[in-house]
């Protein structure tokens, strides 16, 4: 009695959605009740079980996707996406396939984008971006595809449509998990140093978190040089006029340095590599973190300092939470932030060299390491007051 009416009540909210989106042919869509019956769905695929979702499946996938084209609000698109997932989790997840594969479809036969309504462009790639953080290592295959409708996407004068392309690249990259076809992340590097100048701050700051996925992943299409451009890119971000930019740059240039400093982990080496000496670890941070610190001077000084502040605090974590350095490689590494401090540096970049060292590395040990550093550190200022 329970199955049927559970049965039934699923049934229900899937045929109101179905009307809903064939009377939003013929007018707008109204988005507080399309909130309100997505939020029932949502509550109800909750309690179901599978047997409950299986006979309307289909229909309810198919009627979200058509909500979705139909350029629907920011809140009601990712409850539509959020209850397609679910349909999916819930039912039968072979329809993964085809609905990524209708979604890919729909974006590409979109060519010319300006012409397209944008809300409708940005629901299809946010949804198709939602398949691949939740099921991306079962849909590689269509990778290079998604690559085309990226670089088609970003052809948008619309900001948001540029900015949904990127999101769904960096969706696409971190689900896959580097298990792709190369060409696609060749495609995906392309695109990512052919936008990094976008007028847009947000389009810029998407940019960043593409970059952050790369590393993240391994680093699959960059190549030889490739890492190290990368690098580059993010030290130049550091210098923008948008915060949120900067910030983006600053996570993504950690995540290099750390992926840099741990070549076993690189999608680019076959077979284990051996982990990068000591000699390497203090030529990079002084190249990428150091130098850089003690050269920012001017009006964007203080700005420069922060974001390398924040790419200090983000590589550690890397090289800690990532890569598995333990708390006492985590302290010695950390160390070498005490270099930045000189005497004709402000309060300022004194105050971000302590923020390193608290959050970096303190926060992240355990107790036992916590006053062995404390040990440390207290020897370091020992020695320079002498």
């Amino acid at each position: 009695m329970a199955e049927s009416k559970g049965l039934s009540e699923l049934g229900v909210l899937v045929a109101q959605l179905e009307s809903v989106v064939h009377s939003g042919s013929h007018k707008p869509l109204q988005p507080l009740m399309c909130f309100d019956l997505l939020s029932d769905l949502l509550s109800t695929l909750e309690r179901a079980s599978k047997d409950t979702v299986l006979p309307c499946q289909r229909k309810g996938e198919d009627a979200l996707q058509a909500m979705l084209l139909l350029g629907i609000r920011p809140p009601v698109r990712r409850l539509a996406s959020a209850a397609m997932m679910k349909f999916i989790e819930m039912g039968d997840s072979i329809s993964i396939y085809s609905r990524a594969s209708s979604l890919q479809g729909w974006l590409s036969d979109k060519a010319d984008v300006r012409k397209s309504d944008p809300a409708s462009c940005i629901g299809a790639a946010q949804c198709l971006g939602a398949l691949y953080r939740n099921f991306g290592e079962r849909i590689t295959s269509g990778l290079v595809e998604t690559s085309s409708i990226v670089a088609k996407l970003l052809k948008s004068s619309e900001v948001r449509v540029r900015q949904a392309g990127l999101q769904l690249l960096q969706d696409a990259l971190e689900g896959s998990g580097g298990g792709g076809p190369p060409a696609a992340y060749v495609e995906a590097i392309r695109l990512i140093f052919k936008v990094v100048s976008d007028k847009s701050p947000v389009v810029r700051a998407a940019v960043a978190g593409c970059l952050r996925a790369v590393a993240i992943t391994g680093g699959p299409g960059l190549g030889s040089g490739g890492l190290e451009a990368c690098i580059n890119l993010c030290l130049k971000g550091l210098e923008d006029i948008a915060q949120p930019v900067r910030d983006g740059f600053a996570a993504a240039l950690g995540s290099l340095l750390a992926l840099e400093l741990n070549p076993q982990a690189q999608a680019q080496f076959k077979g284990k590599a051996p982990p990068a000496t000591t000699k390497a670890l203090e030529s990079t941070l002084q190249k990428h973190l150091i130098i850089p610190y003690l050269r920012a001077t001017g009006v964007r000084g203080r700005d420069i300092r922060f974001g390398l502040t924040m790419a200090w605090v983000a590589f550690l974590q890397g090289m800690h939470l990532t890569y598995g350095h333990n708390d006492m490689e985590l302290a010695h590494i950390g160390m070498e932030a005490i270099s930045m401090l000189t005497s004709s540096l402000d309060a300022h970049a004194q105050a971000c060299v302590q923020y390193i060292l608290r959050v970096g590395v303190a926060e992240q040990m355990g107790e036992p390491a916590q006053k062995e550093f404390t040990y440390l550190l207290t020897k370091e200022v020992w020695v320079n007051i002498q």
